[in-house]
């Protein structure tokens, strides 16, 4: 399951190369929202992936004000299919790589204080 936070950049790690028929492919990533049954769409190129081991592992810097800025939060099922293209997100006819759930969270917010206001009632 991939988490995911509003408001922060993320690494997702997957296991794309496995399945992979292409020497050097895009990847097509869809994000459908589990209640509204919106999707969401974007390529990252193959120069993006930061893994230093990409025959065992993929690593992703995710932005998600970028692209999920508009979206609920919730779960989300994902596909990334390979693809040539930079720019086309029809995933029609392409490899399917790896599907799973996406969790969209609020962002974290770490509190460094408490302010509260205390009332006692003293009664005799």
């Amino acid at each position: 399951m991939i988490q995911l936070a509003k408001g922060e950049t993320q690494f997702i790690y997957l296991t794309l190369t496995e399945k992979q028929l292409l020497p050097t492919p895009n990847y097509l990533f869809r994000f459908i929202n589990r209640q509204t049954k919106l999707d969401t769409k974007f390529i990252l190129l193959y120069a993006l992936d930061v893994s230093i081991f990409k025959e065992r592992f993929n690593k992703f810097s995710i932005k998600t004000d970028k692209y999920f800025a508009l979206q609920n939060y919730g779960q989300y099922d994902y596909e990334v299919y390979e693809t040539t293209s930079t720019s086309n997100t029809d995933q029609t006819g392409l490899n399917l790589l790896e599907s799973g759930i996406m969790m969209l969270n609020v962002s974290k917010t770490i509190f460094q204080e408490y302010q509260t206001t205390d009332i006692y009632k003293i009664r005799k």
